[in-house]
């Protein structure tokens, strides 16, 4: 609770706020001078010192960090957290957090600093985008000092493009068959196929074309003596398939809190004379959006279809609500 702000206070009202052991003199409590926090700026660090610069005084509530995990502000303040005192949340050297939130509600003021690592989750496979560093819904003053660094997530790899479509050709022979009035290749030109007439032209005229069939004169299987040669007759016709392209590989995931990022797997081969699907985009380091992936390749049929965009990049901070104030001399990735 902080010093009266007016009237008469005493060296007890500063002991009371700011801790202390008999006997107490007022040189114990310059500013940052181990008692009396910094933001207590009327409270001189040396020379002379009076009751009076105290009115208004408040101790800092501060939090230093100690594990690695996720982290809401208010939860690590408590009961404090609505109160109109000052905190400072500290990440010490060689300590790496999860995504810090930083929730509405809070009273006062809030400082962050940061010697160790804010970190916020990489992007999941196949366009994931990557998460905030720090997500705050008040304001508060970010001092990230020599050595610190708040990443935001990097942003997963899109999908490779699906492969362009092939198709082949195949040929179907049917015969030869022999079978008077109904399969047969006639000295006249004339030939029989089910029983329909197909007028071929030239009497030994082979192989002929004819309504997308080629028909093939074969051996004689018939003279009937006045001059009439029956034949065994044979056709082919062909027929197009068409194939799929292959599938587009996975993207990797992107850089994030306990998280490594990945490069995107190969896609897979298509069908007949189809193009193989693209590759996966890689998984984006920190605070940078995700690659795209490879486009397919194409078939003989139509060309690759384009892979899929990478994920959104995460930002260092992403201010909801409120405005943040920012002192930087280590390490930012992302936007803030």
């Amino acid at each position: 609770m902080a010093i009266p702000g007016s009237g008469q206070i005493s060296i007890s009202n500063i002991v009371t706020e700011f801790g202390g052991s008999p006997p107490n003199s007022m040189s114990q409590y310059y500013r940052d001078g181990g008692r009396v926090p910094g933001n207590n700026t009327n409270v001189p660090t040396s020379g002379l010192i009076r009751l009076s610069n105290f009115y208004g005084a408040v101790n800092e509530i501060s939090v230093t960090l100690t594990s690695s995990a996720s982290v809401n502000a208010q939860t690590a303040f408590g009961a404090n957290w609505t109160s109109a005192v000052p905190k400072r949340l500290i990440v010490p050297t060689g300590v790496t957090i999860g995504p810090l939130t930083i929730p509405s509600g809070m009273s006062g003021t809030l400082e962050v600093d940061v010697t160790g690592e804010v970190q916020g989750t990489g992007g999941t496979a196949n366009s994931g985008a990557g998460g905030n560093a720090i997500t705050s819904s008040t304001s508060f003053t970010l001092n990230v000092l020599t050595g610190g660094a708040v990443r935001g997530g990097g942003g997963g790899g899109g999908v490779g493009g699906t492969g362009g479509g092939g198709s082949f050709t195949s040929t179907t022979t049917q015969g030869p068959f022999e079978y008077l009035g109904v399969y047969q290749w006639e000295s006249n030109g004339i030939a029989r196929w089910a029983g329909a007439a197909i007028f071929l032209g030239s009497p030994f005229n082979s192989p002929v074309s004819n309504g997308g069939f080629t028909y093939f004169r074969g051996d004689q299987f018939y003279n009937d003596g006045e001059g009439g040669v029956f034949y065994a007759i044979s056709r082919t016709f062909q027929t197009t398939t068409n194939t799929d392209g292959g599938a587009g590989g996975a993207g990797g995931r992107g850089r994030g809190y306990a998280q490594t990022p990945l490069g995107g797997s190969a896609g897979s081969a298509g069908g007949t004379n189809a193009g193989t699907g693209g590759t996966g985009g890689s998984g984006a380091e920190w605070g940078l959006a995700g690659a795209t992936g490879a486009t397919g390749a194409s078939g003989n049929r139509t060309a690759g279809f384009a892979g899929s965009a990478g994920g959104a990049a995460g930002r260092a901070v992403l201010m909801s609500a409120g405005t943040l104030t920012l002192n930087n001399s280590g390490t930012i990735n992302g936007a803030t």
